[in-house]
């Protein structure tokens, strides 16, 4: 059996989303979204769950970064398995972030001129 293709509009109405939403994310999240031969954007039930997913963690307050970094488990669990990665992985990629965050500031620091 063929498996459904959605244009950008009608992925968009069931993600409860505007168009450009999804394709921004598409962009800032590195995803792969089929095209036609015309160059058009085509989804399936697949991404739509992804969007769903990212949309219900951007719901909940996480930042694309975090997102970004769980992408391949989003990609994996399906909708009933968000749960599972809300509750360990974003946890720890939250701590990652912090100590990225944390690095930076201090390089940052460190690489200014002493005034005496």
């Amino acid at each position: 059996m063929e498996e459904k293709k959605y244009m950008i509009s009608d992925a968009a109405k069931q993600v409860e989303v505007e168009s450009h939403v999804l394709r921004y994310w598409e962009e800032e999240l590195g995803l792969s979204i089929s095209r036609n031969e015309l160059g058009h954007r085509y989804y399936t039930e697949d991404n739509i769950k992804l969007f769903k997913n990212i949309k219900m963690l951007k719901e909940q307050g996480f930042q694309l970064k975090a997102i970004k970094m769980v992408i391949p488990e989003l990609e994996n669990v399906g909708e009933a398995g968000i749960e599972y990665i809300t509750s360990d992985r974003l946890e720890n990629v939250i701590g990652e972030l912090d100590i990225l965050y944390m690095t930076r500031v201090q390089v940052r620091l460190l690489s200014r001129p002493v005034l005496i």
